[in-house]
């Protein structure tokens, strides 16, 4: 009785959330079809499981079988939910097709085993365990690379990667706990013989999903929904927030070369005001909205020789003289955007606008710094 409760209240939590996400699916980049799916199939899951404590033959067994069935298709959605995540997708594409070739051949085999062959049954179990086994590891390697473990330039970046990397930790964990619980059920059942369908302790992965929903359901930041608006503020806080974690102001480190002692002893004594005046001049001044601007353009203007510059950029920064003007540039679109600049010109005007030749390197640049496209960077500052 008390399982059955807990079931739909799971149930219900899950089936609310879906309908919460379900609602964002075409404002908020960061919900995808297969969060969709997944809140889905996990509602219907424990729907299910509560009424089979309650009723226990409302639902056929057969039903049941194809049901749990479609858990073989749940390890390639997790695993393309976090791809999709980070790649900024939203729908099904072709090239994700092929993953649902397996799982969907699982299916068929589990159906006929279980209607014709129940003592190969124990061969299911392990193939089960295997893809879920391989799908986690395949999310464990995409999310290690290309979200936990990555390294930004900015702290705005720093800012939208702490809140993807602190969900999909989570998501992870949450799930990590659910499979095990799964694998040590199926494997209890291997020991004694018997065939549970991973339902033994149960209540556990209804325990985890339900904090996994009110996750979602109390912290809309879970999905990082407005995570751009944190940028929206003035030039002078744009200029703190892009270069504070540029510069390194650090002068205990060994120089082998004679030029560069030289200059050391030159600049080091005025190294604050070097950098603030490189600051100063890059926004305020709009140096780099010119596309053909070269280092050697800036060090005129900012009345220094070339060589005090490629010292700077060699010993006291974090990023090359090519990222940092990229980012400049990059933040200079984001201040014109806030100004109301897409009301009335295209992206194609920005891009040219801020200093970029290609528009196809300024989509991929916005998006490298943002995490969004300047269309979507638009609307999350009218909301």
């Amino acid at each position: 009785m008390y399982l059955s409760v807990l079931y739909f209240m799971t149930a219900l939590l899950g089936f609310l959330t879906f309908t919460v996400v379900i609602a964002q699916y075409r404002t908020n980049n960061k919900v995808n079809f297969y969060l969709v799916i997944l809140l889905l199939f996990g509602a219907c899951r424990f729907f299910f499981g509560g009424v089979r404590i309650l009723i226990p033959f409302a639902i056929s067994d057969n039903f049941m079988i194809v049901f749990r069935s479609f858990g073989f298709m749940i390890f390639p959605c997790l695993y393309l939910y976090f791809k999709n995540l980070i790649l900024n997708k939203k729908g099904i594409y072709k090239t994700d097709l092929h993953h649902f070739i397996i799982p969907v051949a699982f299916i068929a085999v589990n159906f006929l085993i279980r209607q014709y062959a129940m003592y190969l049954h124990i061969c299911v179990y392990f193939l089960f365990t295997g893809l879920g086994l391989f799908y986690f590891y395949l999310s464990f390697v995409e999310l290690k690379n290309k979200v936990w473990f990555r390294n930004s330039k900015t702290e705005t970046v720093d800012k939208q990667k702490i809140l993807m990397r602190n969900w999909t930790i989570f998501v992870y964990v949450v799930c990590a706990l659910c499979i095990l619980r799964l694998l040590i059920t199926l494997i209890c059942d291997i020991y004694v013989a018997g065939y549970s369908d991973g339902t033994n302790y149960f209540w556990l992965s209804a325990i985890l999903c339900c904090v996994l929903f009110f996750k979602i359901l109390l912290t809309p930041v879970a999905l990082h929904k407005h995570v751009g608006q944190g940028c929206k503020t003035s030039k002078k806080e744009h200029l703190e927030l892009v270069f504070s974690v540029f510069w390194t102001f650090s002068t205990d480190f060994i120089i082998t070369n004679n030029q560069d002692l030289k200059l050391k002893e030159r600049i080091d004594g005025n190294l604050v005001n070097y950098i603030h005046e490189i600051e100063r001049k890059a926004l305020e001044h709009l140096c780099f909205r010119n596309p053909t601007v070269s280092m050697r353009d800036f060090a005129i203007k900012l009345g220094i020789p070339k060589s005090h510059l490629i010292y700077l950029f060699k010993y006291h920064s974090e990023v090359s003289f090519i990222e940092f003007k990229k980012t400049v540039r990059i933040y200079d679109a984001i201040s014109l955007i806030e100004e109301g600049f897409l009301k009335t010109t295209g992206v194609t005007c920005l891009s040219k606008k801020t200093g970029f030749s290609s528009i196809n390197v300024f989509m991929a640049s916005f998006k490298e710094i943002t995490g969004v496209s300047p269309q979507e960077y638009n609307k999350m500052i009218e909301e």
